[in-house]
């Protein structure tokens, strides 16, 4: 038995006399009307009065509960708008507004029903239509398994949305996004282009399509509608941040630069404009501005937690520490307990070269966090770095364990059975196994090699816009293009002809592979293929590639385009491609067993696992490679 009242319970109240009722009904009319002024205490005061008189009045009730939300008691506003709903169930309004409490507090999965019961008792409700298919594709994120199915039901009530208020925009955008989670893109672009006819400067609509075709990288057609939203609405940072990724991809890097300060005034913090202008700033020259706009947001935000993790990380990536690491005992000041310290702690000790301070971060990192990737990452790592691959073996398994397809676990533990002299069981750098040159013909319409690559570096000329190799990449001493080179939509013939070509030829790879479903890179055979990267790599005089493996990848491969003839030297072996290098800073080292001497046509495939690396080259004469990862999914 228990004692209390329950908060839902409604207070027994007096029969209301007629007179009083008309009174309750005027005050509830001035209410509202300070209410939709925005005099909330003004509007809650009258309220008051009539819960005074009729604690069960549904209207007071309701208009109590939206009042507590606008002023941030989300726990109040539930429970007036429940109390409403117990007297009086069948008010679509409240349903309503019920059900967007608990879809903004999180909850998409408690408000659909309130939702259905709006639409029940006003089957015009335009907006409970939306939000209701708002709710499922919410869910759809969440719930990979079933996501198709929920997508699927959010769609008719969308299109019913659009049957009765077909210029509603929050339903046309929300229908695209459903079409586009669901790989059908077409069909959100039909969604959006009819949209647009109605209304063609809607800011929504512009950037929807803008988006959807940039996620194609459509980025040629996909500018002008993010043009036309940013000139719409210019103090909305997405629509700043999309645009600038899309002058990247365009190769409009000054454009693209002034895109990303823009976003960085309206949202200082925002994380992928920080990060995406400072490597913009550093691939064009522009080194003077390097990471002035995390100082300017810190100067607006000097207690923002966020901002001082991410310049730490930013901070590090240019290689300049003690900056790193004013930001990170700033975070542990204003967070002493925040998961991100380890992490940031171990990766800054390792750019210092202070290998046995970062093992002993990451491990006590591990003690509070022991499944997280990035710590096993830096234990396995900083293991072997100091000879001690017997631990590294024990980190990278259990990377292996919690991190499923991991590239570094793989490359980690055959590297620690190396370092330990033994054979690796299960044979993840066998060189001849899985190591595949392979000479590619030129497409159809080449007379030859030569007609053939002329074209593609001409392709590729277009593309190589930068003056500065990637700070984050392997890369030194050149330029690598940006996006996907395989699967961006109107890609230059001879690109598409050349990822036809790698394609097939990774096919017979891939057939020519034994069947073994306890290994780490065989056991993916017979998995659907995607492009998980490509892109073009141009070194120049003593440029090279760091010992480095993908991790997004599975299979990785090199087409060689044109070489300088310092190549060609079998004994001095510039430029060539290495395997099995272990080099991460000071410590252990591992030197290469298997080098190839790269030549025009030449396609080299192998595990995404396997380190790999350049031979530095002295020549006036560049190195032009495609290099790529592919993915693949069950």
């Amino acid at each position: 038995m228990t004692t209390g009242q329950s908060p839902f319970s409604i207070p027994v109240t007096p029969s209301v006399s007629a007179p009083q009722r008309q009174r309750i009904q005027a005050l509830i009319q001035q209410a509202l009307a300070f209410q939709t002024r925005g005099q909330l205490h003004e509007a809650e005061q009258i309220l008051l009065q009539v819960l005074a008189v009729d604690a069960s009045e549904p209207d007071a009730l309701q208009l109590m509960g939206l009042i507590a939300k606008r002023n941030g008691k989300l726990d109040q506003a539930e429970q007036l708008l429940r109390r409403s709903l117990v007297v009086n169930s069948r008010q679509p309004h409240v349903n309503y507004n019920l059900g967007n409490l608990l879809k903004d507090t999180g909850r998409p999965a408690e408000a659909l029903p309130f939702y259905e019961k709006a639409i029940l008792y006003k089957a015009d409700y335009v907006e409970a239509y939306t939000n209701r298919a708002e709710c499922l594709a919410a869910l759809a994120g969440t719930e990979a398994g079933n996501a198709r199915s929920l997508l699927e039901t959010a769609l008719p009530l969308y299109r019913r949305a659009l049957q009765l208020q077909p210029d509603f925009v929050p339903a046309r955008v929300g229908m695209a996004e459903a079409y586009l989670q669901l790989g059908e893109p077409p069909h959100a672009e039909e969604v959006l282009r009819a949209g647009l006819t109605r209304l063609p400067n809607d800011f929504y609509l512009n950037n929807s399509l803008g988006t959807a075709l940039r996620r194609q990288q459509r980025f040629e057609e996909a500018a002008p509608y993010l043009k036309r939203a940013v000139e719409r609405a210019p103090d909305r940072w997405q629509i700043w941040l999309n645009l600038g990724n899309t002058f990247l991809a365009l190769g409009q890097m000054d454009d693209a630069i002034v895109c990303f300060k823009k976003v960085v005034v309206l949202d200082p913090a925002n994380y992928a404009a920080q990060s995406a202008l400072n490597q913009a700033l550093w691939e064009t020259g522009q080194h003077t501005q390097l990471l002035n706009s995390y100082e300017w947001a810190k100067e607006r935000k000097p207690n923002d937690p966020e901002l001082l993790k991410m310049a730490a990380e930013a901070y590090i990536l240019f290689g300049r520490h003690e900056e790193a690491e004013a930001n990170i005992a700033a975070v542990a000041a204003l967070e002493p307990d925040a998961p991100a310290l380890p992490r940031l702690r171990t990766t800054l000790l390792l750019a210092q070269q202070r290998v046995e301070e970062a093992l002993d971060a990451a491990r006590q990192g591990l003690a509070t966090a022991p499944d997280d990737q990035l710590l096993l990452h830096r234990v396995a790592e900083s293991a072997l770095r100091l000879n001690r691959p017997a631990e590294a073996l024990e980190a990278a398994r259990r990377l292996d364990a919690v991190a499923r397809d991991s590239q570094f676990a793989a490359a980690f533990q055959a590297t620690a059975y190396r370092l330990l002299g033994q054979p690796d069981p299960r044979g993840l750098y066998d060189y001849d196994r899985f190591i595949q040159s392979i000479d590619l013909a030129p497409p159809a319409g080449y007379a030859d090699l030569t007609a053939f690559h002329a074209d593609l570096m001409a392709a590729l000329d277009a593309q190589h816009v930068a003056t500065h190799e990637p700070i984050e990449q392997t890369l030194r001493n050149g330029t690598q293009t940006r996006e996907n080179l395989f699967t961006r939509v109107g890609a230059a013939p001879v690109i598409q002809a050349l990822r036809d070509s790698i394609l097939a030829a990774t096919h017979r790879y891939i057939a020519a592979l034994p069947d073994d479903a306890g290994h780490p890179f065989l056991r993916r055979k017979g998995q659907s293929l995607v492009w998980a990267g490509s892109w073009s790599a141009r070194l120049r005089d003593q440029g090279y590639h760091t010992n480095h493996i993908h991790p997004e990848g599975w299979i990785s491969g090199c087409y060689y385009v044109d070489m300088p003839d310092v190549v060609k030297d079998a004994e001095g072996k510039q430029g060539w491609i290495t395997f099995g290098a272990f080099a991460q800073g000071t410590g252990a080292t591992l030197p290469w067993e298997r080098a190839i001497q790269p030549r025009p046509g030449l396609l080299v495939l192998f595990p995404s696992y396997m380190w790999h690396g350049t031979i530095p080259f002295h020549s006036a004469q560049t190195r032009t490679t495609v290099a790529f990862d592919i993915g693949g999914r069950a």
